[in-house]
């Protein structure tokens, strides 16, 4: 995956050969082709240079290392980014690291351990009073050089605690065997005594050349036992190391961080005593000669293997220039003597105004039009008359105004009406003539006469809309917000128009007729934009604000009518890493997202014994294998064969994690008792004879059996009798069965 970097070279640094993986990115060891000096750079993978938060968490390794100018810490020079290349230059160490001493020779002797063990305390205390935790101190993370001095590396999840926000949750990174509970709890502030504890446990893996947890399989096994089981002393894996100092050791992995030390100088110095209370700084010399040669029988542990994690490619829309709008404002100040307004008249001042006023002046003008049936009606303005209908193009000024329509013999009209800036409003009017009733006398002496009478009648009009809350207006007039019941309505044609901000304008022809209540519900249809989504793998799905759009099978997702405004997009597929980004869809516009999904990967670490072949679903990975088989894999199931020519098959299904290490042990020469019984169709016992892999083991029910670990074919068999399901194969592993039982049932 890396071998490309090999022989490139990033802004006068050539890659030689890769040094490892780190928790943020691969370390090479590098020359300065200018200068012939090896330096060690982390590089981040330019897959990943789109991701602000990798980006981010890259920077601030780098931060912080820069803080330090402490020996014992890993030296950082630059930052620099060359062709879209982020990479950290820090100082080249000559050395290995603690994994690779205690894979290679085992458990340290404690007279050895001590002085790394001061060297870590230093380097910590030091980075705790600069306010850095590390979060991710391990055996991996500390090298020796030739000279014996540690090195601390990888500040890649380090936190700076000056700055007032939390460090983040377990699931934020840290290597499980060496997290403090309360990080494994995820606690949403972890100290410098997180830190403290993860220097003790690499101090017990140093002394006994294993960690409290080296045979426990799963991960939720491991965190059960990281925040409430006791651990194993290390003097009981290790004899030879003095009680006092197994003290040390043990209150530095306290469940409790009360009950371990403070700081780093609490136990410095709890060190510094017992090397004092051993005479260590007048006797090391001596005892080191005497212990150096043989080491405690101890195990081995693997090397952890750690990839960095791989966030999601993006390619966002590129973001539009801004535009600057500038108002230049110029006009000229007049000032009119008392004597001027005295004198003229308001025409004749009005010749006197400069153009550009003039100019301003028509731009507020609107025209009005005015039309009714039947014609000839009178119309009056704000009490001026304007003669009568129809009236074009009326000239007037910005504003509200009152309005009377009126004939003789039919009922007037009166409204409000308002007129924009630069705005044509044209009226249509009905006007219902005056009905008169004839009124009938009491008596012959007067003559009947016909008296007319003028009450008006309305029409009634109801709008409702969604959304509500929008504002209504007739002709161009504001009558209020929805939900809206108007009763003394002028009956006639009116141009309805429904308001709000954020949606398209609705508007409608109406025409109420006397006695008629009209009821209106209206949609509003909110502006829109678009959304194009480029996804890989096509079968991605896409959700906009956690709601699933119609995601086929196909590499581009088109969704239109998204609804202006900002949003949460994300993109998400099983076994790859979820993409998601807030945007904002502005109206009439596409918004493009390109995605490229990382899946998720683990290690997967098979170790077989005495030895066999390795096969990961069904196909063979490695041949006779006798060491430990680590292989980084996708996460996802994955069936998984061990085969050996004369001890058996080994067959499991395994699910490799995200970011972690599941490891498998498949010893063949490790036995386990299984206890077999046999009962009747009423449940009571009865006496058969067990056969193994087709084999009378001349052992009767009920009994104990002694298997190899693997699979095995097990059944019961007595006369007159036959097994209900027949033979049964079973994987014979640590942990899995203890126990078969066989109901036998008569021959018919």
């Amino acid at each position: 995956m890396y071998s490309s970097f090999i022989g490139k070279v990033l802004d006068n640094y050539r890659i030689l050969e890769r040094l490892g993986i780190g928790g943020m990115g691969v370390v090479f060891k590098a020359i300065h082709i200018k200068l012939d000096k090896i330096f060690a750079i982390k590089v981040i993978s330019p897959g990943l240079a789109m991701n602000e938060h990798f980006i981010k968490r890259f920077q601030t390794e780098a931060k912080a290392l820069a803080k330090f100018e402490d020996p014992n810490i890993v030296r950082i020079y630059d930052l620099r980014s060359a062709d879209d290349q982020w990479f950290i230059v820090m100082e080249y160490v000559q050395g290995s690291t603690l994994t690779d001493k205690i894979l290679k020779d085992g458990a340290f002797h404690w007279l050895e351990a001590l002085p790394i063990i001061k060297q870590v305390l230093s380097a910590i205390g030091h980075a705790h009073e600069a306010s850095i935790i590390h979060r991710d101190i391990k055996p991996n993370n500390i090298m020796l050089n030739d000279k014996g001095t540690v090195k601390i590396t990888d500040f890649g999840l380090a936190k700076d605690q000056s700055k007032t926000t939390h460090t983040l949750s377990v699931a934020s990174g840290g290597t499980l065997y060496y997290m403090s509970p309360e990080h494994v709890k995820g606690f949403s502030f972890i100290d410098a005594r997180s830190d403290l504890y993860s220097i003790g446990m690499t101090f017990y893996e140093m002394l006994t050349g294993i960690v409290p947890f080296q045979n426990i399989k799963s991960d939720f096994d491991i965190r059960e036992s990281i925040v409430r089981k006791e651990f194993e002393k290390p003097r009981s894996i290790n004899p030879t190391i003095p009680a006092e100092l197994e003290m040390i050791v043990m209150r530095s992995i306290s469940k409790n961080p009360d009950d371990r030390y403070q700081t780093a100088d609490d136990m410095m110095q709890a060190i510094l005593d017992f090397e004092a209370q051993y005479g260590i700084a007048e006797k090391k010399q001596t005892e080191k000669k005497e212990h150096t040669i043989e080491r405690p029988v101890v195990y081995k542990k693997s090397v952890e293997k750690k990839d960095f994690p791989l966030p999601q490619k993006t390619i966002e829309p590129a973001i539009p220039a801004r535009k600057v709008s500038i108002l230049k404002l110029t006009g000229a100040v007049i000032i009119i003597t008392v004597i001027l307004l005295v004198v003229f008249k308001y025409e004749f001042f009005l010749h006197l105004v400069s153009p550009t006023k003039q100019l301003q002046e028509e731009k507020i003008l609107s025209r009005l039009t005015i039309s009714s049936t039947p014609e000839s009606a009178s119309i009056i303005l704000n009490g001026d008359s304007l003669g009568q209908t129809p009236l074009k193009d009326h000239i007037l000024k910005a504003g509200r105004y009152s309005l009377t329509i009126s004939k003789e013999n039919y009922n007037s009209i009166d409204t409000t009406i308002l007129l924009t800036n630069n705005s044509d409003l044209a009226m249509v009017v009905t006007l219902h003539e005056i009905k008169s009733i004839q009124v009938p006398v009491q008596t012959q002496q007067i003559p009947a006469v016909k008296q007319r009478i003028t009450s008006p009648i309305f029409a009634v009009l109801s709008i409702q809309s969604d959304p509500s809350n929008s504002e209504i207006w007739l002709n161009g007039t504001f009558k209020g917000k929805t939900p809206l019941h108007l009763t003394k309505i002028i009956p006639g044609s009116y141009l309805m128009e429904i308001r709000r901000d954020g949606y398209v304008k609705y508007t409608k022809d109406v025409n109420l007729t006397v006695g008629n209540n009209q009821r209106i519900s209206a949609k509003l249809t909110p502006y829109s934009g678009g959304l194009s989504v480029i996804k890989d793998p096509p079968s991605a799905t896409v959700l906009v604000d956690g709601k699933e759009m119609n995601s086929q099978n196909l590499p581009v997702l088109d969704i239109k009518g998204i609804p202006i405004g900002k949003h949460l997009i994300e993109v998400a597929h099983p076994g790859y890493a979820s993409f998601k980004k807030d945007i904002e869809i502005k109206r009439d516009e596409i918004y493009k997202i390109n995605t490229k999904l990382v899946r998720l990967e683990g290690d997967l670490s098979i170790q077989v014994r005495p030895w066999g072949s390795i096969y990961i679903n069904d196909l063979l990975q490695k041949s006779s294998a006798d060491i430990k088989y680590v292989v980084r894999l996708p996460v996802e199931q994955y069936d998984i064969k061990v085969v050996h020519p004369t001890l058996g098959i080994w067959q499991k299904s395994v699910q490799v994690i995200e970011d972690e290490s599941t490891e498998v042990i498949v010893n063949f020469t490790q036995e386990i008792g299984v206890q077999v019984k046999a009962i009747d169709e009423q449940n009571s016992p009865i006496n058969g004879e067990i056969f193994i892999d087709g084999k009378n083991t001349g052992q009767l029910t009920p009994g104990n059996i002694t298997l190899r670990i693997g699979i095995h074919k097990i059944v019961v068999k007595k006369s007159g009798y036959y097994a209900d399901g027949g033979e049964k194969e079973i994987l014979i592993d640590t942990g899995l069965i203890n126990s078969l039982i066989f109901t036998l049932k008569k021959v018919n």
